[in-house]
């Protein structure tokens, strides 16, 4: 009984198999009509040859999206503290409300911490205005930004300079700038991280190297070379649709790579 069973298992294997056999074989048949695999090969190393560094470039970008601390290390969380913003006094509000301009209401008032201690920023539609209890407010001093960078500071790295940029910093062949074209600003140095203040003393941002080579495979990864925040621009758009035939080619050469490993034959 048992050897009968072990029979009838064996030949319902066999159908099986059979059955698939046929299929597949049908299937390659209705393939070969149109030439499929020799098109297939031809388009899948053309375009290979054409998505190969931007798939690349993909697959990079996404590596180090995923593994680097994007907070901390990116972004410089670990480099600086952000200086607490001054409660709103009846002092300051009545200095905002002297300096107020006649024709026009602020869209914004706020206290700032500042190069140059506390100070009221008023913003209007088309201009920003600075007040301090102390009078006018101009321009800080490197001396200021120094003391106020290193109190900001979280590294251990000493300050190495402090400059006053006036001209736009591209980096990596154009591809980056850490301010955005952006001038007229305070940067203050420590290693590898660098802080930036407006011309009032106003801490701005950090940015780093992490940031840099991040920010740059961002643009590279989704092909915007300018702004760097159209992911929906014709160039990825294209790619995507070359990238797409290109795994679909793929796809169709593995098919007949697997028939073949397993003997099957049409």
């Amino acid at each position: 009984m048992v050897l009968l069973a072990g029979l009838r298992a064996s030949e319902k294997i066999c159908a099986s198999d059979t059955g698939a056999r046929v299929f597949v074989d049908e299937f390659t048949v209705g393939l070969k009509k149109v030439k499929l695999k020799k098109t297939a090969w031809k388009l899948h190393k053309y375009l290979s040859y054409f998505v190969f560094a931007q798939i690349f470039l993909w697959v990079l970008g996404g590596v180090v999206f995923a593994t680097v601390p994007f907070t901390s290390l990116v972004k410089g969380g670990d480099f600086v503290a952000l200086p607490a913003s001054p409660a709103l006094t009846e002092e300051g509000l009545a200095l905002v409300f002297n300096s107020l301009l006649v024709s026009e209401a602020p869209t914004s008032v706020q206290a700032i911490a500042s190069a140059q201690g506390p100070l009221m920023k008023v913003t209007y539609a088309d201009e920003q205005r600075w007040i301090s209890a102390s009078g006018p407010v101009g321009v800080a001093d490197a001396l200021q930004v120094r003391a106020f960078a290193e109190a900001l500071y979280r590294g251990e790295t000493q300050l190495q300079d402090v400059r006053w940029v006036a001209e736009a910093e591209p980096q990596l062949f154009g591809l980056v700038d850490e301010l955005s074209g952006r001038t007229g600003v305070w940067q203050a140095k420590f290693g590898d991280a660098r802080l930036y203040f407006s011309a009032q003393g106003e801490y701005l941002k950090v940015r780093t190297n992490y940031w840099v080579w991040y920010d740059a495979l961002w643009r590279l990864h989704i092909m915007d070379y300018g702004d760097g925040d159209n992911f929906n621009n014709t160039a990825l758009r294209i790619f995507t649709w070359f990238a797409f035939c290109f795994v679909l080619t793929g796809l169709v050469l593995s098919f007949y790579a697997f028939r073949r490993t397993l003997g099957w034959r049409g």
